[in-house]
């Protein structure tokens, strides 16, 4: 999962906003090119990407502009990357929370190229079957937003009913749309999502969540 915006003059580049002083997202790429900090553009990750055939990508979009989601797709229909690369934006735009996307730019990727994969994160994880349906995401992910405070209270509302959150999770597979869960990186985490049948879990801990599938799978 790498993410992506603009600079100040519309180069795209695989960096998350306000991580660095500068935040680079006010910076020109000449700038960028000629500082101490190592940034890989859009395009180069792209093409490191065509030469690893064993992985899958999520591209995530850290501005809420349909033009970073124009030159996103272009990238990667240029070089027919559509089966490896999941263009990834969170249910619904934040301030102050750190979510800065909003799924309706998946839905604008999917106008420009029907082949693009897309991914959603549920930031509201009550009904995740009427998300789906709404959205027709290629995955949806739950969980992501542990580190915001609010939404561990509400995930906490929701996770004790594991018979709920498992019909559901089973109903949008149905649609032949993949559940994914992160990230987490305990493993009392790791073993609720296990055992709730999710499609894939993201986490730090690969080696760990490796081990716990042998054990639980």
């Amino acid at each position: 999962e790498v993410d992506v915006c603009f600079t100040k003059d519309h180069k795209a580049i695989i960096y998350h906003p306000d991580s660095t002083k500068p935040d680079l997202t006010h910076l020109t790429w000449s700038v960028i090119n000629n500082s101490i900090f190592n940034i890989m553009d859009l395009d180069s990750f792209l093409d490191l990407a065509t030469t690893l055939d064993d992985l899958q990508f999520c591209i995530d979009l850290k501005q809420n502009l349909y033009s970073l989601v124009e030159t996103v797709v272009m990238a990667i229909t240029d070089r027919r990357l559509q089966n490896k690369i999941y263009l990834t934006a969170f249910q619904c735009q934040v301030t102050g929370f750190g979510l800065e996307s909003n799924v309706d730019l998946l839905l604008h990727a999917k106008t420009i190229d029907p082949t693009i994969k897309t991914h959603m994160i549920v930031v509201w994880p009550f009904n995740i079957v009427k998300l789906a349906k709404k959205y027709k995401p290629d995955a949806i992910s739950i969980g992501w937003l542990q580190d915001s405070s609010i939404s561990k209270i509400i995930f906490k509302l929701i996770a004790p009913n594991k018979e709920k959150l498992r019909d559901q999770i089973m109903e949008v597979q149905k649609m032949g749309i993949k559940v994914w869960a992160g990230i987490f990186n305990k493993e009392d985490d790791i073993v609720y999502f296990i055992k709730s049948g999710v499609d894939g879990i993201f986490t730090d801990n690969p080696k760990e969540l490796k081990r716990l599938l042998q054990y639980y799978r």
